[in-house]
């Protein structure tokens, strides 16, 4: 077990950052606030664990924030909703919660447990169900190992708090994003509640820790190359490349619930060769294609950096003119089985005209 400091939280948000290629790291950035700030008013200690750290029958909850579909709203968390979420959900089920993980190991929620378990007193579980950012709750290691998503509490910033009753992962997407409608644009959730030794079997492990490493990377002083030279070490990019944004382009087509409206694609010139690159994006990069050609796709993780100085970009970076890297990673092994590419490859998305 490993107590966590300021710098790991730092370097979480920054690890956060870079795996989710977020279209609004606003709210991913007043989270870390919000995880200093209560570490240093000195409340409850903050400790990352392992499953198998916990009891065998510990009881671990999945928390993080669920949209209705659209960018994150101007309704402002108050700071209790992860709070009264567990605690309504270890009510009802009747069993004290051990520890707390993200529901995705990326971007906003990755940055929720540290929070959640401050204030409800339990350790940070270095697991999560994704391993990376899927834009559906049921997007999960869990789903493919048939696992029940529910039950499941969500927490608004107005008071509300609802318990559901439902186990089937599509069902709880699709409630929890209405119910987030109604809330304001989003919920605060507590789900896939498991014992640690389910956790430990199916989830997908080290997830946090692997998140603090890549945070340390690329906030350290290196340059660019050194950073990337780093990251193919410890976390396997299997490519980058540099290239000028040069066109933008959004689509018509319908989306998936819960997915953004308005799909686009970026138009880049690789800065070497002159060879013509497109992002397809939907929620995140979807599809890397170079001179027509995939060279990955969803679930792989497409992600971006800065040119200068190999900090993370995000979507609002993709402005014409603009000189970004493109850094590709492999996602956890169970989503290049043919359940998980049919969960969450390229086609789970919709809308981008592709036939992949």
């Amino acid at each position: 077990m490993i107590a966590l400091g300021e710098q790991h939280i730092r370097d979480l948000h920054t690890g956060a950052i870079f795996t989710a290629c977020m279209i609004n790291p606003d709210w991913a950035h007043e989270q870390m606030d919000r995880v200093l700030i209560q570490l240093r008013e000195g409340g409850s200690p903050l400790h990352l664990c392992s499953p198998e750290e916990l009891e065998p029958e510990g009881l671990v909850v999945a928390v993080g924030y669920v949209s209705n579909g659209l960018p994150p709203s101007d309704l402002r968390p108050v700071g209790d909703e992860f709070t009264r979420s567990l605690q309504i959900l270890q009510d009802s089920l009747d069993r004290p919660i051990a520890g707390v993980m993200p529901l995705a190991a990326g971007g906003l929620n990755a940055l929720v447990p540290p929070l959640a378990a401050m204030q409800f007193g339990v350790p940070v579980v270095d697991a999560d169900p994704m391993g990376r950012v899927f834009p559906l709750v049921n997007q999960t290691v869990f789903t493919l190992a048939k696992l029940p998503a529910g039950p499941i509490a969500a927490a608004g910033a107005t008071g509300e708090v609802a318990f559901l009753q439902v186990e089937d992962p599509v069902r709880v997407d699709r409630l929890l994003r209405a119910l987030a409608g109604v809330y304001g644009g989003w919920a605060a959730t507590a789900s896939y509640p498991m014992s640690a030794e389910t956790l430990a079997r199916y989830g997908v492990r080290k997830s946090l820790s692997k998140l603090i490493a890549i945070g340390s990377i690329l906030g350290s002083n290196n340059d660019s190359d050194a950073k990337y030279e780093a990251l193919r070490r410890s976390v396997g990019v299997k490519l980058s490349l540099r290239a000028r944004v040069s066109d933008l382009a959004w689509f018509a087509r319908g989306t998936l619930p819960g997915q953004t409206a308005r799909p686009s694609s970026v138009a880049l010139v690789e800065e070497t060769n002159g060879r013509i690159v497109q992002l397809m994006v939907q929620n995140e990069v979807v599809i890397l294609l170079v001179d027509g050609a995939i060279r990955a796709s969803v679930p792989d993780v497409i992600t971006m950096l800065h040119a200068h100085d190999g900090s993370p970009a995000t979507i609002e970076d993709l402005w014409v003119g603009n000189m970004i890297d493109i850094v590709v990673m492999h996602a956890d092994a169970a989503w290049y089985s043919p359940e998980g590419i049919e969960l969450a490859g390229p086609k789970a998305f919709g809308g981008l005209g592709l036939d992949v």
